[in-house]
């Protein structure tokens, strides 16, 4: 209620007035600083739900997202980051599907890789090692909110972006899709030392979450469903909780040859995706989208 009630018309109020890009992008950060410590209304371990969901984010993270709706309709765009389905001639369901599938094959490598000093197992080594002890609430909720928080922010930059892009018609997208990966890449920047994370590895985090970044931000954009990366961002968490736990460092880097290969391959096969979809039919449903976020298309209007 403190975050609802209390947090939201102030938010609103200084938040929803800014109309400079930048400053709504710090603004976005600021709220994000604000909604993530929220430790103090732990819940007491009798009740093990709600002591998991209250310490560790997740009520912060439906916060923001319900806070982001607001934020939106205050700046003059759609108000639900939940876009009603409407099917163009440009739209096409195998695009989706391919989407869909290179999202699952980047969530399985990124969840299941597991490589040496031998250059081939960057390509072709796998192991998948969930372990019932780590089958707990906290593995859980751990996932469920940066999966839910950190796609909220990516929706934030996404409309901040077009929007303060969106008279140059023909950079407004890639801007928007690639601004907010970076974003979202420069947000793992307060990993280092967290449980043991080195700064390198960390610094190859920032690096390698951009891959996902990129496919989960054309994602949104095409289908115009927040809760498709969300769904994707708490899958590839889970799995990596389901086999180290929840509080181990989140990254690894030994400065092999092979944390090179396998950072390279997490970001450019993704990178080369979001290029493929800045021509023809796809290009144009990106744009379509755009248009509807920021309230700009007779045909949402009518919807």
């Amino acid at each position: 209620m403190s975050y609802l009630v209390l947090l939201l018309p102030l938010a609103i109020l200084f938040a929803g007035s800014l109309k400079n890009w930048f400053l709504r992008l710090i603004g976005v950060g600021l709220l994000g600083t604000q909604y993530g410590p929220d430790s103090l209304l732990k819940i007491g371990k009798n009740l093990p739900w709600l002591h998991s969901i209250t310490s560790q984010g997740v009520v912060a993270a439906f916060a923001l997202l319900i806070l982001a709706c607001f934020l939106g309709k205050a700046w003059g765009f759609h108000f639900n980051p939940n876009l009603k389905f409407v099917k163009s001639r440009n739209f096409q369901y195998s695009v989706l599907l391919l989407l869909v599938l290179f999202a699952f094959i980047d969530v399985f490598y990124n969840a299941f890789i597991n490589y040496d000093k031998q250059i081939w197992t960057a390509f072709f080594r796998y192991s998948i090692d969930l372990q019932k002890k780590y089958f707990t609430i906290a593995s859980f909720t751990a996932a469920l909110e940066p999966g839910i928080f950190e796609e909220t922010e990516r929706y934030l930059a996404i409309i901040i972006l077009l929007a303060g892009f969106n008279q140059y018609r023909n950079l407004r997208v890639p801007i928007a899709i690639y601004g907010s990966t970076l974003l979202f890449g420069l947000s793992h920047l307060g990993n280092v030392d967290w449980n043991g994370e080195t700064f390198e590895a960390t610094i190859a985090q920032v690096i390698g979450v951009m891959g996902s970044g990129f496919l989960w931000a054309v994602l949104y954009l095409y289908s115009g469903k927040l809760w498709l990366p969300m769904i994707f961002h708490f899958l590839m968490d889970y799995l990596a909780n389901l086999q180290s736990g929840w509080n181990s460092a989140g990254w690894q880097f030994n400065s092999w040859a092979t944390d090179y290969i396998s950072e390279v391959l997490m970001v450019l096969v993704p990178l080369a995706v979001t290029v493929w979809m800045m021509y023809g039919k796809r290009r144009e449903v990106l744009e379509e989208n755009a248009d509807r976020l920021m309230n700009l298309s007779p045909e949402f209007n009518r919807h």
